[in-house]
């Protein structure tokens, strides 16, 4: 796949999967668009922040 300056389907989370086209390396622009986290990110937003109160 051929990408350009404005192609966001490289970063798209839905790019192995998707039909809404087959040129991918013209898109720019999609309502379905979610940009692909590193497995390292979606842990971190999981995992909740632990505070230690002092009583």
């Amino acid at each position: 796949m051929t990408t350009n300056s404005f192609n966001i389907c490289p970063t798209c989370a839905h790019v192995n999967y998707c039909v809404l086209t087959e040129m991918k390396e013209k898109v720019w622009s999609c309502s379905d668009y979610d940009e692909a986290q590193t497995e390292t990110t979606i842990i971190q937003a999981i995992e909740p922040v632990r505070q230690l109160e002092l009583v």
